[in-house]
């Protein structure tokens, strides 16, 4: 498969969803988005809050760290206890007891903003920035998952307006899609558990 182009896989057997994990690493490089859709009512309420593309919940920045690949993210409730920023392994991030399906998006970066940003995710760990459930794009000291991403990625890169920001009834926040569907991203594979 070319690295260029999007594909869309819908695994029907379980068995097939390690094999098709381990693949899909060949479209990650450093800086990629990961996407991903859990299968809890949570996680589906987040994604009816995509204007144009409800197909993910939950976000990430890949980057490849002790010899495997790591996913920057910020997660609250049970799943992540004391609120800190993670950084889990690509694998646990997409594993499929927990979601219904994960997204690689490439955004063009140039090098030297990559490595910006990987030194801006990773001081973001260092300091355990907690979740924000307050969702307040204005503050600094807490983020939710998309609004880390934003952040960090407007403070590495050149272009200052690559993401859209939603405003809805007063209220301006990020959601996953203001990350993916935009002229400078392209989702490179989607995969379907």
């Amino acid at each position: 498969m070319n690295s260029n182009t999007n594909r869309h896989l819908q695994i029907k057997d379980p068995r097939q969803s390690k094999v098709l994990i381990d693949s899909s690493t060949r479209f990650l490089s450093d800086g990629c988005l990961v996407l991903r859709k859990g299968n809890d009512v949570i996680s589906d309420i987040f994604s009816q809050l995509n204007r144009n593309d409800p197909s993910f919940s939950h976000c990430g920045i890949a980057f490849f760290e002790r010899q495997q690949w790591m996913v920057y993210h910020s997660i609250g409730g049970e799943d992540n206890p004391n609120q800190k920023l993670r950084r889990d392994s690509f694998e646990k991030f997409v594993i499929p007891s927990d979601n219904t399906g994960f997204g690689i998006c490439n955004l063009q970066l140039k090098k030297h903003e990559i490595g910006k940003l990987h030194h801006i995710v990773d001081s973001l760990f260092q300091q355990e920035i907690p979740f924000d459930m307050q969702f307040d794009l204005q503050s600094n000291d807490r983020l939710y998952c998309a609004e880390m991403v934003y952040k960090a990625i407007q403070q590495a890169v050149e272009n200052d307006s690559l993401f859209t920001v939603t405003m809805h009834k007063g209220f301006s926040f990020v959601s996953t899609d203001n990350l993916f569907v935009n002229k400078q991203a392209q989702i490179l594979c989607r995969i379907n558990y």
